[in-house]
């Protein structure tokens, strides 16, 4: 079996790897000349360490310890000494990936009636199997939210992140700690002209450049999962709570590698994992505050009054049904879940 998978962000080359190890031939077409280029703040928690390469070299820092803010008051102030994710390298981190596998930079594939054609014109032929990685470049609108990024020269705690809530935005800002600095940013439910506004409040040092990017917050896409050929962003893996999306991503992968392995439909294998759940679970509760079934400054009181471990465990979507009643209450779990 060949297997051409189009994308060369954390799902296509964990996809590409996975299926190699299966003894699977795969080969990854990626229209940019190297990985990682999206913008994001380069957080991954932990749990993919056995699952993909992590070399040290690809990683910033280890995060023990987080803040948590709520209309400009600390509200949270948390740190230990388990590992709680990390602040990586993301290119570099992909590139590692990405020299284990075959991968075709510079490769624009098009996708016209079901048939898959590069750029020059000349249709993908050869394979078996044709899996789109294609990340938030394929989603519309209505699939996704504003973000935007500060770098700066602002010399964060190396092993704090922080997270800064709003009543009247449905999202959040972040410091996250740089190689050189810091990365502060914003996104929610809002323009990009509000966010700008919101976040000067929390840029802190001198601002080296400025970026943007869609970011998915409706959940898995269910037509495209039920399609079969959708992995990451594009099938909609970011926990719609936070943002995080390359564990989730390299996740779905996994999925779809054993998919292929085993013959199964990749609807089943993925709704079997934990990380279906919680992305549909958190994504219920956005879609709540969107429909008005939950004030948008009453989710921001929840998340930041409520304990720290379990807000915790439902951020990395670790957690479970008692845990979603300890967070919300039996009613306003009744109208968000049933």
């Amino acid at each position: 079996m060949r297997v051409a998978i189009i994308g060369a962000g954390p799902a296509g080359l964990s996809l590409a790897y996975f299926l190699k190890r299966s003894g699977i031939e795969a080969e990854v077409f990626e229209s940019l000349n190297r990985p990682g280029l999206k913008p994001c703040a380069w957080g991954l928690i932990t749990g993919i360490e056995d699952l993909v390469p992590l070399r040290k070299e690809s990683i910033i820092s280890e995060i023990k310890g987080f803040r948590i803010y709520l209309n400009g008051k600390l509200v949270f102030d948390v740190r230990g000494d388990r590992k709680l994710g990390y602040i990586i390298d993301k290119p570099r981190f992909l590139e590692d990936i990405a020299s284990e596998v075959e991968v075709r930079y510079n490769s624009h594939v098009i996708e016209r009636g079901g048939e898959y054609r590069l750029q020059d014109g000349s249709p993908l032929k050869g394979y078996d199997r044709v899996i789109e990685a294609t990340g938030h470049y394929s989603l519309g609108k209505e699939h996704a939210i504003p973000a935007i990024q500060y770098i700066t020269d602002y010399q964060q705690d190396p092993e704090i992140v922080e997270f800064y809530f709003y009543s009247g935005l449905l999202g959040y800002a972040w410091v996250f700690p740089d190689r050189n600095g810091a990365k502060i940013g914003i996104g929610g439910w809002a323009t990009v002209d509000a966010l700008k506004e919101l976040v000067k409040g929390v840029l802190k040092g001198r601002v080296l450049s400025f970026h943007g990017a869609k970011v998915a917050d409706v959940g898995i896409i269910e037509e495209r999962l039920k399609q079969g050929n959708y992995i990451g962003e594009a099938l909609g893996t970011v926990l719609p709570l936070t943002g995080e999306g390359i564990r989730p991503s390299i996740l779905s992968a996994w999925a779809m590698a054993e998919a292929i392995k085993e013959g199964k439909p990749f609807e089943k294998v993925f709704k079997s994992m934990k990380i279906y759940s919680a992305i549909q679970y958190q994504a219920k509760i956005i879609k709540g505050a969107k429909e008005g079934k939950i004030w948008t400054g009453g989710l921001s009181r929840v998340l930041t009054s409520s304990d720290p471990d379990l807000v915790f465990k439902i951020a990395i979507g670790e957690f479970s049904k008692l845990d979603l009643l300890k967070l919300v209450g039996r009613a306003l779990y009744d109208v968000l879940f049933r």
